[in-house]
């Protein structure tokens, strides 16, 4: 596949909009109509230096060089006082190794964060943000190879948006429905490290939900190969002559939960919680009983876990010293994490 040079494409395919039409022979669309998001009555959040605070919710929003937009004391308004939930929110590093194993690839695995930056390579967003609505901007403050002050403006987006339906119930004897609106608030960054663009969202929901998604987007990192060639075992053809070469994209999150704990979570436990089916026998007579276990993970090593949707597997973070008093149960949040695969080097 690379014993020799390949020619270069023909074909051109170029994402510039000035170019695309040349490359899909079509014109933009033009069938879509406008969607207008106002708010004549101004935004539901308010700010207070780096506070934020809307609905129930408290968020401290940061900025640094190396993590980019890092959350600091998230809390949940009630009873008169902020219970805390988390201390400290961040994205730790990233790394992108490829599955190829020609060269260079077999030496090819970026650590973005410590490489290059999410902070450093942080977009200004008022050169264009797919944020709508009323927004907030606020600035990232970074540092130069001199090692003096860099701002960049408006790189970190606040705005709140409508989340479908939060709940819904039919009364089919009185014939009434009750439907509640969902709406969260948004906190995103978006960076750029070469050829890749990297989005930061946290969701912040009004049921006390936390949701972060990280959202890909940019170009392919490509190589040549033989014009005619379709069998890529370790990657894809993406246009005559271009390969895409196999890579994941994981991501390492730090969460420093504090979950109703004024000292910043130095009492919480973490337990793991997976759905189980009985057997057959004296307890499922029937065998359709299945129940919720929570194991504790009490050692750093016990924790290293792995995701497992075939049992429905969250973590809880929870607090000892508080009691739900509806449960009798600790408080505590479910860290539930989505489908995917692990590193496979």
């Amino acid at each position: 596949m690379y014993d020799e040079p390949a020619r270069t494409p023909p074909t051109m395919v170029n994402y510039h909009s000035a170019l695309a039409p040349a490359t899909t022979g079509q014109a933009w669309r033009a069938d879509l109509q406008p969607i207008n998001i106002t708010q004549p009555q101004g935004p539901s959040f308010s700010i207070e230096g780096n506070l934020v605070k809307w609905q129930k919710w408290h968020i401290r929003i940061g900025f640094n060089g190396r993590e980019g937009l890092v959350l600091h004391q998230v809390g949940w308004q009630e009873a008169g006082r902020v219970r805390p939930v988390l201390h400290r929110a961040s994205l730790s590093e990233m790394t992108v190794p490829y599955g190829d194993p020609n060269y260079p690839y077999i030496r090819k695995c970026a650590m973005d964060c410590g490489d290059y930056g999410m902070g450093f390579v942080a977009n200004s967003l008022q050169l264009g943000c797919d944020c709508l609505g009323h927004i907030k901007y606020f600035d990232g403050v970074v540092n130069n190879a001199q090692g003096e002050g860099v701002v960049i403006p408006k790189a970190v987006c606040l705005h709140e948006e409508d989340a479908g339906m939060l709940w819904k119930h039919t009364d089919t004897r009185l014939g009434h429905v009750e439907v509640r609106r969902n709406r969260r608030l948004v906190i995103s960054m978006v960076s750029t490290f070469a050829n890749y663009e990297y989005g930061m969202f946290w969701y912040f929901y009004l049921d006390g939900t936390i949701q972060l998604e990280m959202k890909l987007t940019g170009i392919l990192s490509t190589s040549v190969t033989d014009l005619a060639n379709r069998d890529v075992p370790f990657g894809i053809a993406i246009a005559p002559g271009v390969v895409a070469s196999n890579h994941q994209h994981l991501f390492c999150m730090r969460i420093d939960p504090a979950v109703d704990d004024d000292q910043g979570g130095r009492g919480l436990v973490v337990a793991e919680v997976n759905a189980e089916p009985l057997p057959w026998g004296p307890e499922n007579p029937h065998g359709n009983a299945f129940r919720v276990t929570e194991t504790p993970l009490l050692s750093v090593h016990q924790a290293m876990r792995m995701a497992k949707p075939k049992v429905g597997r969250a973590w809880k973070i929870k607090n000892p010293a508080v009691v739900n008093p509806i449960t009798g149960q600790p408080v505590s949040f479910k860290l539930i994490p989505q489908t995917n695969c692990p590193m496979l080097m």
